[in-house]
This record gives structure tokens, C-alpha cells and sequence, in this order.
């Protein structure tokens, strides 16, 4: 079934997600901190959840840190163990995009939403160059559907609920690539409780730390008709790609992550009197 994406907001987009009697769920791939140049990436990992999110006509997320771009001459963090032989040219920033661009081309009916991530913006930052726009703009002269998200923002999930009545039902989506260095005890729970002062919305999703946890809450609240509902709050920390043991990592007293994302399954359901149309959500790991 067809879907669609726009842009509604600098901040925000519209993702309609219609779906049918016979099938009422549709699955989203959330992921960030790929470090997809890196020799540290497990690319092989990070393959088989884009394949898996083919197979299942699953909409991939990707919040931030697609890019590693630390092996530029100009780079202190700069390493031969993790430069890939194809990007030591002498346009470096060039060859990213364009290998990106090849690379993750399979996937591009599945691409939803690219923003991001502090690597990306330190790379705009100091080179005046936006890494993931720039992937962004070949993607879509390709004829995907991807859109360039932000830092931080949002994604107003919605699915027809009856094709013949137009009944819809939405869920909201709150992204942040994330930010702070998750500390070994509170592991970014303390992020979550900072957001959910912040923000509102029904998944709340982050990454940046390389940890990968999840939380929920139920928010109870009073309807426009008068009644009393109880609503589903779920906070997801997606972790990495990036495969770190050694080197700078293991020098700062930090072990082994784990590796992967999350995948967010939202099925549209009638409920209680028949007449209320909500979306029950669930999250597994990748």
C-alpha cells in the first residue's frame, strides 16, 4: 500500500500510513549512529535490518550519525585503522556522499527520513558542507521518497482506519539525535525524563550515546467527547552500528555496546464501543 511523506513544519513532517482490513499494521525501522564510513561498522548487521525492513515493507528512520567523517587530514581522531581504502582520495567529504549515495541506493523506496546527527553538523560546522542533504538531494533525484529531517523534530504518523468511512487515527513521533555522554549508571534515563517534560508525544526516540534502552509511561487524558483514556508513552534510546573495543573508546574506561536499533510496529484498532479508532504501538529490538 502506498504511503507518503511531507514536510509540514521546519521541525515536523506528515507521514500518512494507510492500511487495510486484512492487514491493520505497519512497521517502521528507527535507527541512528550508523558511522557508515567507519572500519568499525558492522555493515554486514547493518544490512541485514535494511534487508529485513525490505522484506517486510518496513519505512526506515535514520536519526543522525549516518555519517563517521572523522578521517580527514584535519581530524586529531583520524585513524588508519578506521579509513576505508575507497574514501582516501583527495576529496574525502566528496567520496562520502557519493559511496552513501551507491550503498544505500537498494533502499531507497524504504527511506523515510534522514536527519542529522552532531558528526554531520561539525562537518557543516567547520566545512561548510551538509553531508546529509547532500545524500538527501541523490536520493531523491533517484526517485525516493526520503526526507531531509533536522537535529531534532517531529513525525505525525497517520493511518486510514476504514477507506470507506475516512476514519484516521494518529500517532506522534519525537526525534532527537541526542546529546550528553550517557553516563555507565543512568545510561540517558535521565534524558528521558527531560524530554518528557519538553516534548509531547507518543515515541519519543534518540540516539547519540550508543545505548540502547527503553522506557514507557502512561499518560492518562480527557478526550474532546468527554472521556477518560489512558494513552501509551514509549521513550527509545537507539544505540550504534559502530563496532568500538579498542582505541579512543577503551582509553575513556568504556566496554563494549551494544549494536542495533529498534523496530516500531504501529497497527490500527477499533476499541471499546467500536466507534474509537486508535493505534496500539509496539517496539522489539532489531
Amino acid at each position: 500500500m502506498e504511503w507518503h511523506i511531507k514536510r509540514t513544519d521546519p521541525h515536523a513532517h506528515h507521514l500518512s500510513l494507510p492500511i487495510s482490513h486484512a492487514n491493520p499494521t505497519r512497521k517502521l525501522l528507527l535507527i541512528s549512529d550508523l558511522h557508515w564510513d567507519s572500519m568499525q561498522c558492522d555493515r554486514e548487521l547493518l544490512k541485514r535490518d535494511l534487508d529485513k525492513a525490505v522484506q517486510d515493507d518496513a519505512l526506515i528512520f535514520i536519526f543522525g550519525d549516518l555519517f563517521d567523517a572523522m578521517q580527514g587530514k584535519w581530524d586529531k581522531r583520524a585513524s588508519v585503522e578506521s579509513f576505508r581504502p575507497e574514501h582516501r582520495t583527495g576529496q574525502y567529504l566528496d567520496s562520502l556522499v557519493d559511496t552513501a549515495a551507491e550503498w544505500f541506493l537498494p533502499y531507497k523506496d524504504n527511506l523515510a527520513l534522514i536527519s542529522p546527527g552532531n558528526h554531520e553538523t561539525s562537518i557543516q560546522k567547520h566545512h561548510e558542507t551538509n553531508l546529509t542533504e547532500r545524500l538527501v538531494a541523490i536520493l531523491r533525484h533517484e526517485k525516493s521518497r526520503v526526507e531531509l529531517g533536522t537535529y531534532w523534530g517531529y513525525v505525525m504518523c497517520v493511518m486510514n482506519m476504514d477507506v470507506d468511512r475516512k476514519k484516521t487515527a494518529a500517532s506522534v513521533i519525537h526525534y532527537h539525535h541526542g546529546y550528553g555522554g550517557g553516563g555507565e549508571v543512568t545510561r540517558g534515563g535521565i534524558d528521558h525524563s527531560r524530554t518528557r517534560g519538553q516534548y509531547d508525544a507518543d515515541v519519543f526516540v534518540s540516539g547519540h550515546i550508543h545505548r540502547r534502552n527503553m522506557d514507557e509511561n502512561i499518560i492518562t487524558r480527557l478526550t474532546k467527547q468527554g472521556n477518560v483514556r489512558q494513552q501509551r508513552q514509549l521513550f527509545l534510546r537507539c544505540s550504534a552500528y559502530k563496532n568500538e573495543i579498542g582505541g579512543w573508546h577503551a582509553e575513556k574506561g568504556r566496554a563494549a555496546r551494544p549494536l542495533g536499533g529498534w523496530w516500531l510496529t504501529l497497527t490500527g484498532e477499533r476499541y471499546g464501543d467500536k466507534d474509537i479508532f486508535g493505534i496500539t504501538l509496539n517496539a522489539t529490538v532489531t
